[in-house]
C-alpha cells in the first residue's frame, strides 16, 4: 500500500536522523494535476518516495526543498500555487488551469514517534487525525473527523491543515475464483486494502492471491461479520454460482456500504432480488447494488472484468 509505504520511508529515514520534508497538496481545484491529499517525501540524503503531481511544477518545487536541505532551520509553509501565467501569486509552471496549496514541513527525530503511531493505525485500519498548521505535525489517534481532508486558511501565518489517517479505501472481493483474483490484483494497484473472501478452501485462485492484504474462509452468509461499515468501504460480490451471489447480497445488503456490485446479467440479478424479496428483505435497498456490475466496456475476460468494476469504484470514490 503506498500510503503506508510513504510513513515507512519516512520513519526509516528519522530512526537514522535523517531530516525529511513532507510535500502535502491540503487542497487543489479545476484541472490541477496534484490532487487533495497527493503526498512525496524528500529527505535529506535528496531521496524521494511519492508525488504531488508531477512535471515541472514538482521539478521545481523539490529543487528549492533541495536548496533548503542543508539548512539548520527546519522549513514550516504552506503556498498556493497557480496553474496559469496569468493569475497574481506564486505560478507552477503549468498552464493546465486551477490550483494547488501545498504545504512543505520538515520531521525531525522527534516526530519519530508520531510517525510510527500513523503507520501502526495504517496496519490495523484505525483512524486518527493529522494535523499541520504553523507550529508544527500533531497526530491524534482513536479520533476522526466528519470530513477526511479540512483546509482553513486566512493567511500563510495563520491556518491549519487537517486529514483522517489510517482507515484506508478497503474493498471486499467476495468470491475467490478467476475474477475475484483479478479484481484483488486491480484495486491492489490502486492503493486499496482487499480483502478476498470465499467458502471453499481448496481452490488455487485463492491460494495464488498474493495482492490481498487478508482472505478469509467462511459461508458466504457469514460476511457481514468481517465487513466494516463505512464511506470507504466498497464490496465487489463474484461468487462462482447464483446461491453464493444470493446469499452474500442478503448477508451484506442492509449495511452502510459506499458501493456494492454485483456481478451477472439483469435476469440473474431480478431473479436474486425476488428471492430475497421473498424472504422479507426491503426491495427499496435493491436500489443501492450496481449491476452487472463495473462499466459498459464489452469486458469478457477476468482481467477486463476487474478492469471495468475498479473503473466504476474510481468513478464512485472520486464523486462528491
Amino acid at each position: 500500500m503506498k500510503e503506508v509505504d510513504l510513513w515507512i520511508f519516512i520513519y526509516n529515514k528519522l530512526n537514522r536522523n535523517i531530516r525529511v520534508n513532507l510535500l502535502i497538496v491540503a487542497d487543489s481545484t479545476l484541472s490541477s494535476p496534484g490532487k487533495t491529499g497527493f503526498k512525496m517525501a524528500i529527505s535529506e540524503d535528496v531521496e524521494t518516495y511519492g508525488s504531488i503531481g508531477g512535471g515541472i511544477m514538482e521539478f521545481d518545487i523539490l529543487n528549492e526543498i533541495r536548496g533548503t536541505l542543508n539548512q539548520p532551520e527546519p522549513v514550516n509553509f504552506i503556498r498556493k500555487l497557480h496553474h496559469s501565467k496569468t493569475k497574481d501569486g506564486h505560478s507552477s509552471g503549468l498552464i493546465c488551469g486551477g490550483t494547488q496549496t501545498l504545504i512543505v514541513h520538515t520531521l525531525m527525530l522527534e516526530d519519530r514517534d508520531k510517525i510510527k503511531q500513523i503507520i501502526d493505525n495504517l496496519e490495523e485500519q484505525t483512524n486518527g487525525v493529522l494535523r499541520l498548521n504553523p507550529f508544527g505535525l500533531d497526530y491524534t489517534p482513536n479520533k476522526e473527523n466528519d470530513k477526511d481532508i479540512t483546509l482553513f486558511f486566512e493567511s500563510e501565518q495563520n491556518w491549519q491543515f487537517e486529514e483522517n489517517i489510517g482507515l484506508l479505501n478497503t474493498v471486499y472481493v467476495i468470491g475467490g475464483g478467476h475474477v475475484g483474483l483479478a479484481v484483488s490484483r486491480a484495486m491492489a494497484t490502486l492503493d486499496f486494502y482487499v480483502v478476498t473472501f470465499d467458502q471453499r478452501d481448496d481452490i488455487i485462485t485463492m491460494k495464488n492471491n498474493t495482492y490481498s492484504n487478508k482472505k478469509i474462509i467462511t459461508p458466504f452468509n457469514e460476511i457481514y461479520k468481517f465487513i466494516r461499515e463505512s464511506k470507504k468501504s466498497y464490496a465487489v460480490i463474484v461468487t462462482p454460482n447464483h446461491d453464493g451471489d444470493k446469499e452474500a447480497l442478503k448477508s451484506i445488503i442492509g449495511m452502510k456500504l459506499r458501493y456494492i456490485g454485483l456481478m451477472g446479467s439483469d435476469k440473474k440479478s431480478k431473479s436474486i432480488f425476488s428471492h430475497l424479496e421473498s424472504e422479507g428483505i426491503n426491495s427499496e435497498l435493491f436500489k443501492k447494488v450496481h449491476t452487472p456490475v463495473g462499466l459498459d466496456i464489452e469486458a469478457e475476460s477476468p482481467e477486463e472484468i476487474a478492469i471495468s468494476i475498479a473503473a466504476e469504484i474510481i468513478k464512485i470514490k472520486n464523486s462528491n
